[in-house]
């Protein structure tokens, strides 16, 4: 194998768009691209508590998961088991929206993901308490603990409870 002689002035090849970002900055299309790519990846097209219920599917392909589906007092259950252990349950309302999700594993599912614009209460409860979360307010409330292999929790939003379903069986 023929490899070029190693110097010590050698750099290897950078395009301009690193560069322009290695120096902080970003040419005035760059923010508008970056900004839509972002907001495209950042997690819009998940199912996640209180989002659409047409993403359900699109969990299960991006989190490669066998899933079943129930109904249960009104509500669809989707059921889908990881191939890492953990099973998500996610609860729909008949108006196609994520009310409720349950988890339960060897490891925490991806909970950004899951409870998406509620993810900054669960890390503020996670920072204030030391075992566990326990947060229930009138808008969220979100339960999760467990030990090495052995994690649950849950979260719903207690104003999208159907009359029919029991917050309790939330699992």
């Amino acid at each position: 194998m023929n490899l070029p002689p190693v110097s010590s002035h050698w750099r290897p090849a950078v395009s301009a768009a690193v560069r322009c970002v290695s120096c902080r900055k970003l040419r005035p299309g760059a923010w508008v691209w970056a900004a839509c790519t972002w907001g495209l990846l950042s997690g819009s097209a998940w199912a996640a508590l209180g989002g659409d219920a047409a993403s359900v599917l699109a969990d299960q392909q991006a989190m490669a998961a066998s899933a079943s589906t129930s109904y249960l007092a009104g509500t669809t259950l989707h059921t889908q088991t990881l191939p890492n252990g953990v099973t998500v349950r996610q609860y729909v309302d008949a108006a196609g929206h994520v009310f409720a999700l349950g988890w339960e594993g060897p490891v925490p599912p991806d909970l950004q993901r899951l409870l998406g614009t509620h993810f900054a209460a669960y890390q503020e409860a996670m920072r204030q308490q030391r075992r566990g979360v326990q947060l229930h307010s009138a808008t969220l409330v979100l339960e999760s603990g467990g030990m090495m292999r052995a994690f649950f929790g849950r979260a719903y939003l207690p104003g999208q409870v159907p009359a029919a379903l029991d917050a309790q069986s939330i699992r």
